[in-house]
This record gives C-alpha cells, structure tokens and sequence, in this order.
C-alpha cells in the first residue's frame, strides 16, 4: 500500500510539473506593468511607473517573452528602434517550483503565479542609487 501511496504521489508531482509548463509556453507573455523604485527621473517626468517615464512606444513598454518546450525562449519587442537592440542567440529557461530561471538574468527569476510573471531586479547608478524594478507579464 504504501509503494501505491508513493507512486501516485511522484505521478501528481510530474504531472503538476508539466501542468506548469504548459502553461508557461501555451501563449506569450507580454509586459503588463513595470515599476521602480525610488522613483526615477526622465527628463521633466519623475515616476515610479517605468513603462510611463520610457512612453508607449519604448522597448519596455512593448516588450514580450516567449517559451518553448525545449527549453529556449525569446525575449522581443515591436518598440521604435528595438532591433537595434536585436539579440540572436539561444537563450535557455528552466522552471525549479513557482520560479523561471532565464540563462540571460540567471540572479533575477521569474516567478510564475496563474497567469502572471514577475521579475525583480536591480540596478546600481554611478551616483550610488539603487533603483530596484518589478516587471509584470501577462499570458496573452
């Protein structure tokens, strides 16, 4: 009985595993909302909503991930001069739990809760600020 008891278990952990990856690389994943802080300034603009300071035609603020089930991804926008910004090489995820794992952000996962992605990272100005980001994606 309790060779059953384990069995079942490890086939709903396998299952609730490829439940997950299904639903992270069954649609796109495009940017809902992108803060910071402190706030930032952006010429006359001071703001903690990045995606307002960077304006609707930026690459943040059209920016869009996609997963595959072998494990790559692609990260893209359809922003004013993003393929300037154009980046050929194979990037890989991988999924530990509620988190992704980007090879290009290996220190700043993704976590993944229903149909929403969220990042935070962080950056260091010259001046000594930290301005910390949170970025939201959403299943499209």
């Amino acid at each position: 009985m309790k060779k059953l008891l384990l069995i079942l278990t490890a086939c709903l952990a396998l299952s609730c595993k490829k439940d997950l990856d299904k639903t992270l690389t069954k649609k796109d994943w495009r940017i809902e909302s992108a803060t910071v802080k402190p706030a930032m300034t952006i010429g006359q603009k001071t703001s903690t909503n990045y995606l307002e300071l960077m304006g609707p035609s930026s690459c943040v603020s059209n920016s869009m991930i996609s997963f595959s089930p072998e494990g790559t991804y692609v990260w893209g926008s359809n922003g004013a001069l993003c393929d300037v910004l154009s980046d050929t090489s194979v990037k890989t995820w991988k999924r530990e739990g509620d988190q992704i794992f980007l090879s290009a952000m290996p220190k700043s996962p993704m976590t993944l809760k229903g149909d929403k992605l969220s990042q935070i990272t962080s950056t260091t100005t010259p001046d000594g600020i930290i301005y910390t980001f949170v970025f939201v994606y959403k299943s499209k």
